[in-house]
């Protein structure tokens, strides 16, 4: 599929699912969240900083890769969009099963879009031709360490919130159910702090 085109499809498919009934938007927590700056990477040598935004029931994600622990300069963007379409609160916590939208990757620095052009089977998603700054969905590809569910794919999380932070089971560095189709049990130790209604 011609690259150029594979953007504007994708963006049919999230409105696809946007247009899917959920009923469950009301309980999630709106607004805007991002993380602090985290250390990733070999010897924790690279810097990540994540963001989630829940309007009603559409989940919202990026996450920003950077050259180094300081978050200093953006390498790589990961953008994601995906409907809620169940939610139950628990005790302690919110269950939720969402649509996945398109997982989209941008390279922003020349010499990381070498990078992944030479390493297509790991880095580079099974994908060639890579080009800085044009996004391309990984839906369904494995960019080495993440593996992205299909698009339209059912995924279960967990959300636990304690004040103005939440956190996730999943959510943002693993896009798999767990392997018993359950939810997971324990939170990530990420947090992400609420900056915006």
């Amino acid at each position: 599929m011609n690259k150029k085109i594979a953007f504007p499809l994708s963006a049919l498919a999230l409105m696809a699912l946007a247009a899917a009934p959920a009923q469950a938007e009301t309980i999630l927590p709106q607004g805007h969240y991002k993380t602090a700056c985290l250390p990733i990477g070999k010897n924790d040598r690279h810097g990540f900083i994540a963001e989630v935004t829940i309007e009603g029931a559409v989940l919202s994600a990026t996450a920003q890769s950077y050259a180094h622990d300081n978050c200093d300069v953006p390498t790589v963007k990961a953008e994601y969009r995906g409907v809620i379409e169940e939610a139950s609160r628990q005790e302690n916590h919110i269950d939720f099963v969402q649509r996945t939208g398109p997982f989209l990757y941008t390279l922003l620095l020349p010499e990381v879009t070498t990078y992944y052009n030479a390493n297509i089977g790991s880095a580079g998603c099974d994908l060639g031709d890579w080009e800085t700054g044009v996004p391309r969905d990984v839906s369904g590809k494995t960019c080495a360490p993440y593996t992205f569910p299909e698009i339209g794919s059912r995924l279960k999380d967990r959300l636990w919130v304690k004040g103005d932070r939440i956190s996730f089971g999943h959510l943002p560095l693993s896009w798999q159910n767990e392997a018993d189709g359950g939810f997971p049990q324990t939170s990530s130790p990420i947090s992400f702090v609420k900056i915006e209604d």
